[in-house]
């Protein structure tokens, strides 16, 4: 029996040793509460947290708008791109015309004096091709109406 009676008296100082360590515990959290109810009673702290609750809204108000001023960028970009590039197409067309339009006017007078060319150089083959294919009797009656001498002079 001896042995039943040390672990019931080892038993007993084990539950004492654990009621004083519980009783320390409760203590140190009463002391914690203490502390952290006069935290939450703190009105500076009050005060920090109504201010970092204004930069909260106000930085939610600000994406807000910033999300909002995206999204009327995204719908602006696309036309804005096509006017630019409208202006640009149409200034290219214009200067393009412009060219071809001074490229015609200086021209014109080359090609009116081409075409006055050619029309006599059209003649002039046409009678070069009748002196080749004239006979001698052609060519001496030919020669006689010009008044032409036929022998070369020295």
């Amino acid at each position: 029996m001896g042995s039943a009676l040390d672990a019931f008296r080892a038993q007993q100082q084990a539950s004492e040793q654990i009621q004083a360590r519980l009783t320390e515990v409760a203590g140190l959290l009463g002391q914690l509460r203490s502390q952290a109810d006069a935290l939450a009673g703190s009105e500076d702290l009050r005060a920090v947290l109504r201010q970092e609750k204004s930069w909260l809204e106000s930085a939610r108000h600000t994406v807000a708008e910033v999300r909002h001023w995206r999204q009327e960028e995204q719908k602006r970009y696309w036309p804005g791109v096509m006017k630019r590039w409208v202006v640009a197409l149409v200034f290219a067309l214009a200067a393009s015309a412009a060219a071809g339009a001074g490229y015609g006017w200086i021209t014109n007078p080359y090609t009116t004096e081409l075409t006055s060319l050619r029309s006599r150089i059209h003649f002039a083959e046409f009678i070069e091709h009748r002196l080749i294919t004239m006979t001698n009797a052609e060519r001496r009656q030919f020669e006689t109406l010009m008044r032409w001498d036929a022998r070369p002079k020295r």
